[in-house]
C-alpha cells in the first residue's frame, strides 16, 4: 500500500510539474506564435498499419522513473535514424523534461532526421501542448485518458484532429476502454494504446494487454501494445490477438545498436 501511494504521488508530481512547465513555456513562446499554418502533409501511422500486418513504433527517451538513465550521451536523432534502418514504422519521442529528461527540441531533431511518422509522447493536459507538438513536427500525439476529464479529452482530441494530427489514446483497463467507447466522437485519426505498465505501481503485466485486446476490438480502432515487449514471441501473440503494432522503447535503448535489435525482432517474428 505504501509503495502504491508513492507511485500515485509520482504521477501527481509529474502532472503538477507539467502545469508549472507549461506556464513557463507560454511566457517564452506564446501560443499565438505556434498557430502557424503548415503546408506540410503529416506522415500517417494509420496508413503504415493499413499497408503492413504489424508495425513497430520505436521510442527514443533519455530516461524514465522506472528505468533510470538509458544513455548519458543521448542523441535522439541518431537513435531514430538507427530505428529507421532497422525497419521501424514510426518513432516515438518522449519530451517530458523533469522525470524523463526529455525536451521538445528532441522532437524537432528526430523529425528532421527521419521520413517516417513521429509520435510526441508527453503528459498532455493543456491545448498549448498540442500546438507545441504540431509546431515542432509531430505527426501524432499521445492522450492519456486517465489524466483527462471527458471534456478535456474531447477538446484535446478535436484540436489535434483539426491540426491534422493523429491521436494515440492510452488506456489501462476495461473501464477506460468503455469510457472511450462512450465519448469518442470520431474514430478517424485515432489509435488505442493499451499500456501494460500500471500507471500507479509502474509494474508490467502482459496479461493486461491480452485481456484488454478483446474489449478494444469493439471500438474498431487500430490497437498498439505499449510497454514491456522484448521478444518476438510476445509480438507474434499480440498480432494473433488482434494488435496492429507495438510501441517499444526501453528494450531497444539498452542495446548498443537499437536499430539492429529492431531488425532482429522483425526477422524473428512470423505471423502464423
Amino acid at each position: 500500500m505504501i509503495l502504491k501511494n508513492r507511485r500515485k504521488m509520482l504521477l501527481n508530481r509529474i502532472l503538477e510539474n507539467k502545469k508549472i512547465s507549461i506556464n513557463k513555456k507560454k511566457q517564452i513562446l506564446p501560443v499565438s506564435c505556434l498557430k502557424i499554418p503548415s503546408a506540410e502533409k503529416p506522415n500517417s501511422i494509420i496508413k503504415k498499419i493499413s499497408h503492413q500486418k504489424f508495425i513497430i513504433i520505436a521510442e527514443t527517451k533519455k530516461a524514465s522513473p522506472s528505468g533510470g538513465v538509458f544513455r548519458k550521451k543521448y542523441n535522439p536523432a541518431r537513435i531514430a535514424t538507427s530505428y529507421v534502418s532497422g525497419g521501424a514504422s514510426a518513432v516515438s519521442v518522449l519530451t517530458e523534461e523533469a522525470f524523463f529528461l526529455g525536451s521538445i527540441e528532441d522532437l524537432r531533431k528526430v523529425k528532421n532526421a527521419v521520413d517516417i511518422p513521429v509520435l510526441n509522447k508527453d503528459f498532455i493536459i493543456d491545448e498549448y501542448q498540442i500546438y507545441l507538438a504540431k509546431y515542432f513536427g509531430a505527426d501524432c500525439v499521445l492522450l492519456i485518458l486517465r489524466i483527462l476529464s471527458d471534456s478535456q479529452f474531447l477538446h484535446m482530441f478535436e484540436l489535434a484532429r483539426s491540426l491534422n494530427l493523429e491521436v494515440l489514446i492510452e488506456v489501462h483497463n476495461k473501464k477506460e476502454i468503455q469510457r472511450l467507447s462512450n465519448i469518442l466522437p470520431d474514430s478517424r485519426g485515432a489509435l488505442i494504446g493499451i499500456n501494460s505498465r500500471d500507471i500507479d505501481t509502474l509494474s508490467i503485466s502482459h496479461e493486461t494487454i491480452f485481456n484488454l485486446l478483446s474489449s478494444a476490438k469493439n471500438i474498431k480502432i487500430p490497437v498498439i501494445a505499449e510497454s514491456g515487449v522484448k521478444d518476438a514471441n510476445i509480438l507474434r501473440q499480440l498480432y494473433q490477438s488482434g494488435a496492429s503494432g507495438a510501441l517499444i522503447g526501453e528494450y531497444f535503448l539498452r542495446s548498443k545498436s537499437p536499430g539492429e535489435l529492431v531488425k532482429k525482432l522483425l526477422k524473428e517474428m512470423n505471423y502464423g
